[in-house]
């Protein structure tokens, strides 16, 4: 036996090692794929409740927007245009002081 049979063997045995262990963790990744899918499936259709709700609330908001605070903005510029005006008028009818 010389130098050349020990590295021929231990070629085989690291192939033979590097086999199993390539064999193992495809088991594992395979055993992981499976426990995932379901998981996968079940956050699919949480993502698409939440879109669901995420689309509601934006309406609720815009209808809030167009049918109340619009109105309020309106009325508060009618409002602050009408003292604007009236503190014009009195502003022009006082007498100067020098």
């Amino acid at each position: 036996m010389d130098l050349s049979w020990w590295r021929d063997l231990a070629i085989v045995v690291w192939a033979g090692i590097a086999t199993i262990a390539v064999i193992f963790v495809s088991i594992i990744i395979l055993l992981l794929y499976r426990k995932l899918v379901p998981l996968m499936k079940s956050a699919d259709s949480v993502m698409e409740s939440a879109d669901t709700v995420v689309n509601k609330v934006g309406a609720v908001v815009d209808y809030t927007r167009d049918e109340v605070i619009s109105p309020i903005v309106q009325v508060g510029s009618a409002v602050q245009g009408i003292a604007q005006g009236i503190t014009l008028i009195v502003d022009l009818f006082r007498k100067k002081e020098a």
